[in-house]
């Protein structure tokens, strides 16, 4: 199965040999194929120590991408209370994203990428039940609760996924799934034909043979490090606690999950 790093992870390797000093987590990408069939074969081989996360494995999880994540730990971003609430895994993860053949017309892609967003934006409000903060939220909560008279959170997400799989072959690949960044992560195919090994950290992993290409259509000038770094994250800031599991914090009021989020080392 074909995977390389790719967003912040791929910069990391190419730029630091390793993580970005200030990064949070992992990236990886997979053709949709070769996703389809990780998500398939990767229980048989995780033990109880890991948990391979998606709309499958966990309900009401929204994103179009799974992460494997360590049940030892924890990892909180500023919504994580909501997700402690819902008994979702909130353990220290890796994202693993499929990617999809797209419309190659600018226009025709545009346009049916406003679907993708539309649908994913009423179903992180239905499952979270975002603050309304104007008007825009307030027909939002409208919309979701409308739609999701008539559908189920699993068919919602399962539409999803045959949306942003809708196309092939196409000449052109992009992050469906995560479409509030869609034009920057819309490539020419031929990009991710081949891959090589490169050094993270201690390791090798596999990133696009053509990754200079890749990086500028995302990010611009790459090598340039960014002047606010505490803006390069993200999430926004992550605690981390490597030898406690999240399931201690299960029972915290709200209260108590923003004094330990807020008193995070930085």
């Amino acid at each position: 199965m074909k995977y390389f790093a790719c967003g912040g992870t791929l910069i990391g390797a190419v730029r630091h040999n390793g993580y970005i000093p200030w990064d949070d987590d992992i990236d990886l990408m997979m053709p949709r194929k070769d996703y389809e069939d990780f998500l398939r074969i990767a229980p048989k081989y995780l033990d109880g120590k890991y948990f391979l996360q998606y709309n499958k494995t966990e309900k009401r999880y929204p994103n179009g991408h799974a992460q494997i994540r360590n049940n030892e730990t924890t990892c909180f971003t500023a919504k994580s209370f909501r997700d402690l609430k819902l008994n979702k895994n909130c353990g220290i993860f890796i994202d693993i994203f499929p990617y999809d053949y797209v419309l190659d017309d600018f226009k025709e892609r545009t346009k049916y990428s406003k679907k993708l967003k539309l649908l994913r934006g009423l179903l992180f409000d239905h499952i979270y039940k975002y603050r309304i903060k104007n008007l825009k939220g307030l027909l939002k909560r409208c919309l979701s609760k409308i739609y999701f008279l008539f559908h189920g959170v699993e068919k919602a997400i399962s539409r999803l996924n045959k949306l942003s799989s809708k196309f092939s072959p196409t000449n052109t690949v992009a992050l469906t799934c995560v479409a509030p960044g869609y034009e920057k992560e819309v490539w020419p195919k031929e990009l991710f034909d081949e891959v090589l090994m490169h050094s993270f950290q201690d390791i090798m992993i596999a990133i696009p043979k053509r990754y200079d290409e890749v990086l500028r259509k995302e990010f611009g000038d790459y090598m340039q490090f960014p002047e606010d770094k505490n803006a390069g994250s993200m999430h926004g800031g992550c605690y981390f606690d490597c030898e406690k599991s999240y399931t201690v914090f299960k029972g915290i009021t709200k209260k108590e999950f923003l004094k330990i989020y807020n008193n995070r080392k930085l």
